[in-house]
């Protein structure tokens, strides 16, 4: 049965068949996480009420916050660096990363201190910040990026070598046990409670599958100045990048925890779960499978990264605009299925957040800037995205209440795509950039025809 097609099929020893293999397998655990992610959203939201969301999306916020101004591309390194795949590199990037974890932990349970002895005297009543369980749900978060600092690097030895079963394995199993861990615990008791017992059994499965199960060399601690020299010098504009990336992808939550009552922001953060899987799949094809392939052609073939980076941006469109088009005229109708009538208002912001993967297929063009090193201009990108959002996000809830602010939230990116085409021109060619200009006019025209006909 084979026979047939083989002639249509890359050999799997090729660049190509090892890239098909590989998207294969990060597609197929994409569909099934979001499937399951989604599944056990919807089971837990007939077990907890709407503010439990809200609580652990804020606790994910702060969380988000340290991960991002500690990032110094250590995954992006082993993937980019000559010497990536070595086994004292990967122990030697590993006792950083340990390092870092700490570091994480170290700041959340010091935002939690300050939240427990500031949020009493000035938190507005009924906001996600005068919830009394927030300080603790923060303090006891703390343990996820102690475990996600220990994790092996073989886990970005094997996306480098896009050998993504063993991730793709991985994830699913750590989603599956973390949906029993949830549902079990609420069952007992359906409380917020539930939902932190899954943030932290995804850690534990994590870093023991990384270290028992994939192959490569044991994790040992290894100090080395040089290796952790170059990890600096390529992450040090990442980490201030991280600052204003932490902002431009968080500050909606953080602005809106404290203009909306718990409810509202509870509807909101379901409606993000959605667009966040959709988001999920646009990052994993890029983090998983374009970077990946995108430094090798670089390290390998620099002259063909033009040609086939067009082509994985044209995968990356098709998805983007599918993406919009499924949520834009199904979001109203996907909570009225899944959700009971309390959060149909859920379906409302989806529909007019969809508007979001219009501007999210340009961060593949900032991915591109980052593999052949140009960690500096993300750091750009990053700052005009939190500045355009902290100032339009309260401005348009002022002028257009909660209508206005999704738009805000949906459309900030797009300040900054003129930038990162102007440094995309010269790698890719200006014939080349002319879609993404026609891409950029587009959005716009469709964001315009939103806002008139609501």
């Amino acid at each position: 049965m084979k026979q047939p097609f083989a002639r249509f099929m890359p050999a799997r020893d090729t660049f190509a068949g090892r890239l098909l293999k590989a998207g294969s397998w990060s597609m197929g655990q994409v569909l099934i996480s979001h499937a399951l992610r989604l599944g056990s959203n919807l089971i837990m939201t007939r077990l907890l009420l709407p503010d439990a969301f809200g609580l652990m999306a804020m606790v994910g916020t702060v969380l988000t916050g340290f991960a991002l101004l500690t990032d110094i591309g250590i995954h992006r390194s082993i993937m980019r660096e000559p010497d990536g795949d070595q086994d004292h590199f990967l122990r030697a990037a590993w006792t950083v990363k340990l390092g870092r974890g700490g570091l994480i932990a170290a700041g959340t349970l010091c935002a939690a201190v300050v939240l427990w002895w500031l949020a009493p005297a000035w938190a507005a009543a009924g906001t996600v910040y005068a919830d009394p369980r927030l300080p603790i749900l923060i303090a006891l978060s703390a343990l996820a990026p102690l475990l996600q600092g220990a994790e092996s690097t073989t886990r970005e030895l094997m996306e480098r070598q896009l050998r993504m079963h063993y991730t793709a394995t991985l994830e699913v199993v750590s989603q599956v046990l973390v949906i029993m861990a949830m549902v079990a615990f609420a069952t007992i008791s359906p409380t917020v409670w539930a939902l932190m017992a899954g943030m932290l059994v995804g850690p534990v499965v994590q870093v023991i599958g990384t270290h028992l199960f994939f192959p490569g060399p044991r994790m040992a601690f290894v100090r080395d100045a040089e290796i952790a020299g170059r990890l600096w010098r390529y992450g040090k504009w990442l980490m201030v990048s991280a600052i204003f990336t932490f902002v431009a992808t968080n500050a909606d939550r953080f602005i809106l925890g404290g203009l909306l009552d718990a409810t509202v922001f509870g509807f909101y953060s379901i409606a993000q779960v959605w667009i966040g899987a959709g988001n999920m799949v646009i990052a994993r094809l890029s983090d998983q499978i374009g970077f990946p392939a995108i430094t090798e052609i670089i390290r390998t073939r620099p002259d063909e990264v033009p040609r086939l980076f067009r082509k994985f941006q044209t995968v990356i469109d098709l998805v983007c605009a599918a993406a919009f088009v499924i949520l834009f005229l199904g979001g109203r109708l996907l909570i009225d299925l899944l959700y009971t009538a309390t959060y149909d208002t859920a379906g409302t912001y989806i529909a007019i957040l969809s508007l979001s993967f219009l501007a999210l297929r340009f961060n593949t063009l900032g991915g591109l800037l980052m593999s052949g090193g140009n960690s500096r201009a993300i750091m750009v990108i990053w700052a005009m995205r939190a500045v355009a959002l902290c100032i339009s996000l309260p401005l348009a809830y002022d002028h257009a209440g909660m209508t206005g602010a999704l738009l805000a939230v949906a459309l900030y990116p797009l300040v900054s795509v003129p930038y990162t085409i102007w440094l995309a021109t010269p790698i890719l060619s200006v014939r080349q950039t002319r879609w993404d200009w026609l891409w950029l006019a587009g959005t716009l025209v469709v964001a315009g025809g939103v806002i008139a006909f609501g």
